[in-house]
């Protein structure tokens, strides 16, 4: 009977092992980025934020100042705080850090379907204690087993392909081709709204993370700008108007109660056309160029004054 189960176990063990082994020497995007940041990137001046609409949305080539972006797919505000505690005492010559904040971000809550298995990636791979992660949870252990076999294969697959997983530039931000433009952005539109559409509207916990992060730059002297990104009109209109205006409100009132904080809304910026955007939320290079310079302006004016 043991020698049945030992038979049996055996496959699944080297497999597990495997995967184990490739998710612990692999490069991928937050492995790199850690690198990085602790490497190349100590004396950067400005560091960004963020979800996808960061990672594909802001360039730091065309920055004045050097500038990392640290931001990664589905990165909720939570872990911004983690990676922003982590980092910012250790860069002495920051000034600014650029939080984007998305319709979602304010009401996201901590530890739920975006995180499942990508809190065990940012404590493994990017060094990070997250305490939503239990000590008694086996994936804390493993990282393997945080993630369906299938994204395993499909990872591993692109590995071969590509011969990495990295697909962000030295500078931190997102690679992305004319492959990833989608042409009927109204058809899309629907879809995403209501992926975004989370029916939240209590803002406490994010807004007091906010709060701790704009002090902790206070003390340090370092500027925050929390900025809307530009998206689709046709999804802008789609979304809830009340939540909306809260979000507005609620950005607002933070730069009116520290002075160390500026609220950009490029949400419906004029200044961007359909074709800047790749779909209904997210940049294009172009895009990405003229998003990067604009706000690259408006943080250059706020720390002249300064």
């Amino acid at each position: 009977m043991y020698k049945k189960t030992i038979i049996f176990l055996l496959p699944v063990l080297l497999v597990w092992g495997a995967l184990e082994f490739f998710y612990r020497t692999t490069e991928t995007n937050y492995t790199y980025k850690h690198k990085q940041i602790i490497t190349e990137y100590t004396d950067s001046e400005i560091l960004l934020f963020g979800n996808s609409h960061a990672l594909y949305g802001l360039d730091p080539t065309f920055f004045e100042r050097k500038t990392f972006n640290i931001s990664n797919v589905s990165q909720s505000l939570y872990f911004d705080e983690l990676l922003f505690n982590k980092h910012a005492k250790k860069l002495p010559d920051l000034k600014a850090i650029v939080l984007t904040v998305s319709y979602f971000s304010l009401s996201q809550e901590d530890n739920t379907s975006e995180d499942l298995w990508r809190k065990y990636f940012y404590r493994q791979q990017m060094q990070l204690e997250v305490p939503i992660i239990s000590d008694f949870d086996v994936k804390k252990y493993s990282v393997s087993l945080a993630r369906r076999f299938n994204k395993s294969v499909e990872l591993f697959q692109e590995y071969i392909e590509n011969g990495t997983n990295v697909n962000c530039f030295e500078n931190g931000y997102g690679m992305q081709d004319a492959s990833d433009i989608v042409e009927d952005k109204e058809e899309i539109t629907p879809i995403i709204v209501k992926k975004h559409e989370d029916g939240l509207k209590d803002f406490t916990t994010n807004t007091k993370r906010l709060e701790r992060i704009i002090e902790a730059c206070k003390q340090n002297g370092i500027s925050v700008f929390l900025v809307e990104m530009p998206v689709y009109k046709t999804y802008y209109d789609s979304l809830n108007s009340e939540k909306k205006e809260n979000i507005t409100s609620t950005l607002e009132a933070l730069e009116k109660k520290y002075g160390n904080a500026y609220f950009l809304k490029l949400s419906q910026d004029a200044r961007f056309e359909a074709a800047d955007l790749r779909d209904a939320d997210h940049l294009t290079n172009k895009g990405a160029e003229k998003c990067s310079r604009i706000l690259n302006d408006y943080i250059e004016e706020r720390l002249e004054r300064n």
